[in-house]
């Protein structure tokens, strides 16, 4: 039912217009233009760097939003992580994700930590990884301008000890191309 494929070159012009959304962008740290070379040059950088990985999250093999590891740092076995739906139909989908994601960090990679920031108005996001059990670390007064305005920003973490102690989700696990 759900798959994660890996990003390619196919999916450029699909994931740039999930990303101009405006209603995945507001919750972006940065905008993006609706240009395809440059989408093309943002590809082939993360392509061909170790600490990056991408995929097209799959819903009844229809492309339905993307996830991704990024800073991944091999040696401390941490990353950041991010995902957002893109098709809106779908949006519903959004809190399901996240474990089967979770799941190949700590469990297959066998990442110590998850960590990342989230723009303090995201008050859906930061419940959704509340519920998952990251713990807010810090925050940022004014820390990003977006829209003409400054906004907070809330850091987070996940340890892989408090997500694998939460049994109800140890099930979620699919194949990550």
């Amino acid at each position: 039912m759900i798959r994660f494929a890996k990003l390619e070159e196919k999916h450029l012009e699909l994931v740039m217009s999930w990303r101009a959304n405006p209603e995945v962008a507001k919750h972006m740290f940065t905008d993006i233009e609706q240009d395809i070379e440059k989408q093309r040059t943002w590809f082939h950088k993360i392509s061909l760097d170790d600490s990056y990985r991408y995929w097209v999250i799959l819903y009844n093999e229809i492309p339905i939003g993307l996830v991704n590891l990024a800073e991944i740092d091999w040696k401390n076995r941490r990353c950041t992580a991010g995902y957002y739906i893109g098709d809106m139909s779908y949006r519903s989908l959004g809190g399901v994700i996240p474990p089967y994601l979770y799941n190949y960090v700590f469990k297959v990679l066998k990442f110590k930590k998850i960590y990342g920031e989230v723009i303090a108005e995201n008050a859906n996001i930061l419940k959704i990884h509340e519920l998952h059990g990251y713990r807010q670390v810090g925050v940022c007064k004014e820390h990003v301008l977006k829209d003409g305005h400054f906004h907070d920003v809330i850091f987070i973490e996940l340890l892989a000890d408090s997500w694998l102690e939460k049994k109800r989700y140890q099930r979620d696990i699919v194949q990550f191309d």
